[in-house]
């Protein structure tokens, strides 16, 4: 952050700067991440960010010590492909390579399904690095009619792909409710487990609805960003070992969540920083329906929630079909 502040005290009046970074959303609006710094932004409205995507990013200062930043296009290392040719063909969807010798898979084409085959070529447009067919490319000069070949047989591709769960609440359970504790009074969603003046408190991170990426999926690593631990909270100059569970609650219920799979222990050290760690593959299908994570038993502990970290509780999970 602060070399992207020298930057922007670079800039001279009236100037633009053009920086590279990437697209955030923390569960309620999106951000552009340039150099580790969160600016709010506006967006070309042809832009379709995804998560951790990557952006192009204009800064332009006022002169008075102030920059606005438009997020003008999405990039990548090399252009998508604009034709391809069909690989074959299932009940929903399409595997083609395109013209970069690549191998995709899409589910969204113009026309029904049955208009293409194996060996059609296809033309392309491609929007947040996600592919439509638009249809077949007709021959100019067709060839002599030859007997048809037999279909070449679709090929075994194992898919692979990454799902980012950004926590779109964190809070504490204890004092007979949620966010009654310390500092997750006041919408202040800070997490704390352990026992305290007589209270059981509990922590938990909520992601929302069942993600449909994660749908008939096999989910082969779970990472969990784990915020930093708070000061003057239990014995935090000690190490100290966090209990970790996955939980069934898309958002907070009106008792304590209830806790599925755990639990799994963290040793945090003496002032914790971020820090990211794996999680057992059997909280994978718990969160991926919809559940979330929660922190619950001694000894008495407090962690960032989202309000301090908009990373805080933040969710890797890789998954193959």
């Amino acid at each position: 952050m602060v070399a992207l502040v020298k930057t922007k005290e670079a800039i001279p009046a009236g100037g633009t700067t053009r920086e590279y970074g990437t697209a955030y959303f923390d569960g309620t609006e999106w951000w552009a991440n340039v150099r580790g710094g969160m600016l709010m932004a506006r967006w070309n409205k042809n832009v379709q960010p995804v998560q951790g995507g990557k952006i192009v990013v204009d800064i332009t200062s006022d002169g008075r010590g102030l920059a606005t930043a438009l997020v003008v296009c999405e990039y990548d290392d090399q252009p998508a492909p604009s034709t391809g040719s069909v690989l074959a063909v299932g009940m929903d969807e399409i595997i083609f390579t395109g013209d970069d010798g690549g191998t995709y898979t899409t589910k969204s084409f113009l026309g029904p399904v049955t208009d293409y085959a194996p060996g059609n070529p296809v033309k392309l447009s491609w929007a947040s690095n996600q592919p439509t067919i638009l249809g077949v490319i007709a021959a100019i000069n067709a060839p002599p009619a030859q007997p048809p070949l037999p279909p070449p047989a679709a090929p075994d591709i194992i898919q692979t792909g990454q799902e980012t769960l950004i926590a779109t609440a964190s809070d504490t359970y204890g004092v007979g409710g949620w966010g009654r504790w310390a500092g997750s009074q006041n919408g202040g969603e800070q997490l704390y487990s352990g026992s305290m003046a007589g209270q059981v408190l509990t922590g938990s991170w909520f992601y929302g609805p069942p993600r449909p990426a994660l749908a008939g999926k096999t989910i082969t690593r779970v990472q969990f960003r784990v915020p930093a631990r708070l000061n003057n909270v239990g014995n935090y100059n000690s190490a100290a070992t966090m209990h970790v569970y996955a939980h069934t609650s898309q958002y907070r219920p009106g008792g304590d969540v209830g806790r599925s799979v755990g639990p799994f222990d963290v040793v945090l050290a003496a002032g914790q920083v971020p820090a990211w760690i794996d999680l057992p593959t059997s909280f994978g299908p718990v969160i991926a329906a919809g559940g979330g994570i929660s922190i619950a038993g001694d000894p008495y502990i407090g962690l960032n929630g989202r309000r301090k970290d908009p990373e805080s509780g933040k969710l890797l999970m890789d998954w193959n079909i």
